[in-house]
C-alpha cells in the first residue's frame, strides 16, 4: 500500500504523457501478451538463443511445393541457422536483405535457392549520402515478381516501426505475408509507449495478430532493460494465399 501511495499518478488514470512502464510494477511488454494461438503444429527452427524461430504450421511448408513457398528475410548480420535450417528442411526460397553485410552466414552462403542482396527495408525506396540502398517490401515483391510471403522474419533494430508503417500504408487492409516472425526494439530512443500503443493497434486492426513472444536478455546481461523481444504473428487475412488459414476459408 506504501508503494501505491507513493505513485499515485500510474494508477489514477495517467495519461499519455505521464504513463512509462518502465516506472511501474509491470514491463513494458506485460501490456502486449499474446493474443491468438497458431492452429496447427509449432516447431523451433534455429537454435534455442537470438537467431532461431518459432515457426507456425512448420510441418505444411515441408510438404510444400518449392514453387509456392517463400519467405523474406531483412536484418542477416552472418546470423543464418534459421535460413539454413529451413533450406534443409523445405523446398522453400529464401529472399534475403541486409546492406550492414555484404554477404550471409556460412550456413547459407552458396547454396541454392538463397537470394541476396545488401539493402535495406525502409519506408521508401532511395540510395542515402552513403551510396546504401533502401527498398520498400513492395518494391521488393515487385521486382521479385511475388504477390505473397509465406514467412516474413524482421529484425531491423528499430527501423520496424517507420518500415510498417510504410507496408501498412503500402498494401492496405491484407498484409502481404502469412505469418511474421519479427523482433520488436522499445528503447525510449526508438518508440514512445503512446506511439508504439497506436502502432500496435493499427497492426492488429490490419488482422496480423501475435501468438508466441520471447524476451531478449541480451540487454539484461549488460545492465540495460529488456527492451527487445521477439513475436510471432499470424495473418488471418489472405483468402486462398495464406496456407495458414485454408481451412477457415
Amino acid at each position: 500500500m506504501a508503494l501505491l501511495c507513493a505513485t499515485p499518478n500510474y494508477w489514477d488514470e495517467p495519461t499519455d504523457s505521464q504513463f512509462n512502464p518502465w516506472h511501474v510494477l509491470m514491463y513494458w511488454w506485460w501490456y502486449f501478451p499474446p493474443s491468438f494461438q497458431c492452429p496447427h503444429d509449432i516447431q523451433r527452427v534455429g537454435p534455442i538463443s537470438d537467431g532461431g524461430k518459432w515457426i507456425c504450421g512448420m510441418s505444411l511448408y515441408e510438404e510444400k511445393p518449392r514453387a509456392s513457398c517463400v519467405i523474406y528475410s531483412f536484418g542477416i548480420n552472418h546470423e543464418t541457422h534459421f535460413e539454413g535450417e529451413m533450406l534443409d528442411r523445405t523446398d522453400c526460397e529464401i529472399f534475403a536483405y541486409d546492406a550492414s553485410v555484404s554477404d550471409m552466414g556460412p550456413d547459407v552462403e552458396g547454396r541454392p535457392r538463397v537470394h541476396f542482396k545488401p539493402y535495406f527495408i525502409g519506408k521508401k525506396d532511395k540510395v542515402d549520402d552513403h551510396g546504401v540502398v533502401w527498398k520498400t517490401l513492395k518494391s521488393l515483391m515487385k521486382e521479385n515478381g511475388h504477390d505473397w510471403i509465406d514467412i516474413l522474419k524482421v529484425d531491423i533494430e528499430g527501423s520496424e516501426f517507420p518500415t510498417f508503417d510504410a507496408i501498412m500504408d503500402d498494401f492496405g487492409e491484407v498484409l502481404p505475408f502469412s505469418q511474421l516472425q519479427m523482433e520488436l526494439h522499445v528503447r525510449e530512443d526508438f518508440i514512445s509507449f503512446p506511439n508504439f500503443l497506436k502502432w500496435w493497434e493499427r497492426l492488429e486492426s490490419k488482422g496480423v495478430y501475435p501468438w508466441w513472444t520471447e524476451l531478449n536478455l541480451n540487454p539484461i546481461y549488460s545492465g540495460q532493460r529488456a527492451w527487445a523481444s521477439e513475436y510471432c504473428f499470424i495473418n488471418v487475412r489472405g483468402g486462398k494465399k495464406n496456407l495458414l488459414i485454408q481451412n477457415q476459408v
